[in-house]
């Protein structure tokens, strides 16, 4: 008996060390901020002559998206294969927890024995586990690290020098030093989209991101011929992508393709063709695919089997689902400024949800405000020579819903929403947004402030919603905010509402009552819930009251709850305040100058005291 057990034992080894070896190694590199800006998707502008070799090597992905346009809720959705406004993770730099059925994807790998290294941005959404995620996540996290015994790898390269910040001049001067003065990009020959002005400091923008991407592309060369030198080359997939658009206006943090349309190209070796189910080399696959995917397909690639409660599905691999017919993307609080925006996509049309049209599509967030870009548009507009197309995006209130036809404008400048000839198509996809929202249960449907309270009861947002009551909650809650939305956008009238117990539904009523333009019909209801137990209730009315001119109520209100001991609603109060105007910020600025430290809370304080 003690024979056959270790005769067992050793057929067991013999058998994972067979499955190990059987097993390719995968390797990311991810970079940032560049949308499609490659020879190899036809944009002639930056030099990307080993990116044009890797895709006649592999299969460019011409229809690849991510979740959210920005990079902490893009990261969340990709390492947890899962929308993240399902876990109450697409707020910027927040920190949900995760219910216990959803871990990061990498610990199935190192589960199944592969060596995985990310090197080195997190930027998660979330409470998570560092050390049973990776083994080695650092600036120096490399697949040449794994032990001696040489187990297959996962490792993650995640390339910067292509973020926002280095267009900024100040930026950009440490990105190209080594490129000669020939080597980089002129104004003049760039192609100015005609979302922007056509000026010579857009043009600078544009010439300094092309210089930055060219960078990059050198940059995978070098990764690439790590893997060539160490002789691994035919035994490890490759995987490229871009987390997110371009850090122009209206791309970066915005889900429309400027956004949120990405590269991605894969080049598997021989061995792992059949395997892996792909196509020729150089050739392109137009299915729709969201960055949510790359989890789930990395995990078919090394044999591993794909957890139940994922939404991303595999691309690659010899079991690919059906294709998608519909790509979703969402936008929730961005640093200080708060949206909510979800969108769907179709190969023909996006429609776009704006849950909140009292804001406007760009807003003043500190941090992207320094975008030469975004300040000449700024400049524009206030001497009254923007263009239409790009003033738009200043203006409120905004749609409520919009329709664009992508093959006749595919920079989503012409609403269609309202044209009859589109009627059918805008019902299509609304249903459709519905559907998902629901189908996920929307976490951020509830306001922040009472999402992070209701989450310290329920162990995780996504429980929030997941309860025993969920589906009726979210159904309750995406009717009220969308009611509230088309009637601020100017779609419906406001009626006197029948206030309901749930306090984040009744926030959407008493914002509705607050933000429309017969605000002043809804004084003793304002009056009535500036008392409310629930603070972000107290702040909604708040600001109703400010806007009809009740200033001494609303301060008083207003300037209580900056002193609030959750920095949630001190968050959601200075907001009000520095979006209700100066006369508002008068009355309560000895107060704000006491706010909480917190990042978000102190640059909104320095808007409203310094605007």
């Amino acid at each position: 008996m003690k024979t056959h057990l270790l005769t067992l034992a050793a057929a067991m080894l013999v058998s994972a060390a067979s499955f190990a070896a059987d097993r390719p190694n995968i390797l990311w590199i991810s970079c940032e901020d560049i949308s499609s800006h490659l020879g190899c998707y036809g944009d002639t502008t930056a030099n990307t002559p080993h990116l044009n070799d890797l895709a006649t090597e592999g299969i460019r992905y011409t229809h690849a998206f991510t979740c959210h346009g920005v990079c902490a809720p893009s990261r969340t959705g990709i390492i947890t294969a899962n929308y993240p406004i399902a876990l109450g993770a697409n707020h910027m730099r927040s920190k949900a927890h995760l219910p216990p059925h959803i871990k990061p994807f990498p610990q199935y790998l190192r589960e199944a024995g592969y060596y995985c290294t990310n090197n080195s941005k997190t930027d998660y959404n979330l409470n998570w586990d560092q050390k049973a995620t990776w083994d080695e996540t650092s600036g120096k996290a490399h697949w040449k690290n794994r032990p001696e015994t040489n187990p297959p790898f996962f490792a993650v390269f995640n390339l910067t020098m292509t973020h926002e910040s280095k267009i900024w001049k100040s930026g950009w001067k440490g990105v190209v030093s080594d490129l000669k003065e020939s080597e980089r990009h002129r104004p003049e020959d760039m192609i100015v989209p005609p979302l922007y002005p056509d000026t010579l400091a857009v043009r600078k923008d544009l010439a300094r991101l092309a210089d930055i991407i060219t960078v990059m592309d050198r940059k995978v060369e070098q990764l690439l011929k790590e893997l060539d030198d160490a002789g691994l080359a035919d035994d490890t997939i490759v995987i490229y992508w871009s987390d997110h658009g371009d850090g122009m206006p209206r791309a970066k943090r915005w889900p429309y393709d400027s956004g949120t349309r990405v590269p991605m190209i894969a080049r598997v070796p021989d061995k792992y063709k059949a395997l892996a189910s792909v196509a020729s080399p150089g050739s392109m696959d137009d299915r729709l695919i969201n960055l949510i995917d790359l989890g789930p397909t990395t995990l078919s690639l090394a044999g591993v089997a794909i957890p139940d409660g994922l939404s991303g599905q595999p691309f690659l691999g010899t079991h690919q689902p059906p294709d998608r017919q519909f790509i979703y993307g969402a936008r929730d609080r961005v640093d200080e400024r708060f949206d909510l925006v979800r969108t769907v996509r179709n190969r023909n049309f996006r429609y776009v949800r704006n849950l909140m049209p009292w804001r406007p599509a760009l807003q003043n967030i500190t941090y992207s405000e320094q975008n030469a870009t975004r300040q000449e548009m700024r400049k524009l507009l206030a001497d009254g020579k923007l263009a239409p197309q790009s003033a738009q995006w200043f203006k409120t209130p905004r749609a409520a819903e919009e329709l664009y036809d992508l093959n006749a404008d595919p920079w989503e400048l012409v609403n269609l929403a309202k044209d009859p000839a589109h009627t059918s198509t805008l019902k299509e996809l609304s249903a459709e947004c519905d559907r998902w929202q629901l189908d996920v249960r929307d976490a951020h449907l509830v306001p922040e402030a009472m999402l992070d309270a209701a989450e310290q009861t329920a162990g995780s947002r996504w429980m929030v919603l997941h309860g025993t009551d969920g589906m009726a909650r979210a159904k309750k809650l995406l009717g009220a905010a969308m009611a509230t939305a088309q009637s601020v956008a100017g779609q419906s009238k406001v009626a006197m509402p029948q206030l309901d117990s749930d306090p984040a539904v009744r926030w959407w009523q008493v914002m509705a009552c607050s933000k429309a333009p017969n605000a002043a019909n809804f004084k003793a209801l304002l009056e009535a819930e500036a008392k409310s137990d629930e603070p972000t209730i107290r702040i909604a009315a708040a600001g109703g009251l400010a806007r009809i001119g009740d200033l001494a109520t609303a301060a008083a209100t207003l300037g209580e709850l900056l002193t609030h001991k959750s920095v949630f609603v001190q968050h959601a109060a200075i907001l009000e305040i520095d979006e209700g105007g100066p006369e508002l910020v008068a009355l309560t600025k000895d107060t704000i100058k006491n706010i909480s430290d917190n990042e978000y809370c102190q640059r909104l304080a320095d808007h409203a005291l310094n605007r």
